[in-house]
């Protein structure tokens, strides 16, 4: 690895190597490090919307991911007294989905593909080599990373921080900050889950929620999301997810005959953001920039979105050797006209899920109004503008 790269990226997860297959694509040196080695689990929804095959078929990989993925046509939406509305992924206002599905599969199996395909394009994929720490300036970057007991001094023009929602280069940065509630989320594989369909369904209850996704093969992601005030007590993970479960008896039900086939991972607190994704010669992307809730299910759409809004800004900065954070700011401003619509209705659905009576109330109307629930959800599925949600109009519909 010794020598000069144009770009180092941290992090091989969504947004790492499709920023570094965008970056080698266009010519520039890549090394893409990843702490741990392939195939490696990631706590995780592990459902794409479907406005990400639209990245996915930019990068030549959407029919590989698309092959033995399961196709989610909808999501479906179980409110804390029992109220049951589902909206498709179709065309509605004048948007139309990419693809009239998403799609959900192992993180094992996607972040392969991806790092394939930054390597196929000319980037340097180099496993078990973790980032130690970094040192940036105007002119540059010097990368210090550890691969077994060899260390090395690694230098680049620009270093590009991927690495997840506990990001050590956002740290280093002192741009992390914590808002909103802090949530925890506890994450397995199950086989055999009763009456899995077509859609992703979210059961929501006092203090946090159960999703379940068909990934294929026969299994199901289950993803318990629970506020920290909320946790159940349990000697392990495993324990507190059992316990999570319990509170959704239609849920318990439905797994009477499965098994969970996957060690319980646990993921959190949430509830944090960045005041920019800039500094000196360094760029965040994905959960490292900012960290989505699940329950609006963007997380690895906005961590392939955002890859391709910060390569051709990185490959600029390079081209000139304008690599201050003032220079990189366009990033910054690009983030903001893209996700800060998004970032609203986050907020906006939050309001309404962590309050049972309100969300009772929303869920009956969605339920009598299917045009209306298919709005919502092509919002949460990416190719729904969120303004058409956000107007007073349709915010009286839902509540009045």
């Amino acid at each position: 690895m010794t020598g000069r790269w144009d770009v180092v990226v941290t992090g091989a997860g969504p947004a790492g190597s499709a920023t570094a297959a965008f970056l080698a694509e266009s010519g520039l040196r890549v090394l893409l490090i990843e702490r741990a080695a392939f195939p490696r689990p990631k706590p995780c929804a592990e459902y794409l919307s479907p406005e990400a095959g639209r990245v996915l078929e930019r990068l030549g990989v959407l029919d590989e991911v698309a092959r033995g993925a399961a196709r989610l046509t909808g999501m479906q939406v179980v409110s804390p007294g029992g109220t049951v509305f589902v909206g498709r992924f179709r065309a509605v206002v004048n948007a139309v989905p990419f693809r009239p599905w998403g799609l959900a599969l192992p993180r094992e199996r996607l972040d392969a593909i991806l790092a394939a395909a930054a390597a196929a394009r000319g980037a340097t994929f180099r496993e078990r080599t973790l980032l130690e720490s970094f040192s940036a300036s105007p002119s540059g970057v010097e990368v210090r990373v550890r691969s077994g007991r060899t260390r090395e001094t690694v230098r680049a023009a620009l270093l590009v921080g991927a690495d997840g929602l506990h990001s050590r280069v956002a740290q280093a940065l002192g741009v992390a900050r914590r808002s909103g509630r802090t949530r925890t989320a506890f994450v397995a594989r199950a086989y055999g889950v009763a009456d899995m369909g077509d859609v992703g369904e979210m059961h929501v209850v006092a203090g946090g929620y159960v999703g379940l996704a068909d990934v294929g093969g026969g299994l199901t992601n289950i993803a318990a999301v629970v506020d920290r005030r909320a946790m159940p007590p349990g000697p392990d993970v495993r324990a507190r997810l059992e316990a999570l479960l319990d509170r959704v008896p239609a849920v318990r039900r439905r797994m009477a005959g499965a098994r969970i086939v996957t060690p319980v991972q646990a993921v959190g607190p949430f509830g944090r953001h960045t005041v920019r994704a800039t500094g000196d010669a360094v760029a965040l992307a994905g959960d490292a920039a900012d960290f989505f809730d699940p329950f609006t299910g963007e997380g690895i759409y906005a961590a392939l979105r955002g890859a391709e809004l910060l390569a051709p800004r990185v490959r600029d900065a390079v081209d000139r050797g304008a690599l201050r954070a003032a220079d990189l700011a366009d990033y910054d401003r690009d983030r903001r006209r893209v996700f800060t619509p998004k970032w609203w209705l986050e907020r906006a659905i939050g309001a309404v899920v962590t309050r049972p009576a309100l969300l009772d109330h929303v869920a009956a109307r969605l339920a009598r109004r299917p045009a209306l629930a298919d709005l919502l959800v092509g919002a949460t599925g990416d190719f729904v503008p969120p303004r058409h949600l956000l107007r007073a109009s349709v915010a009286w519909r839902l509540v009045a």
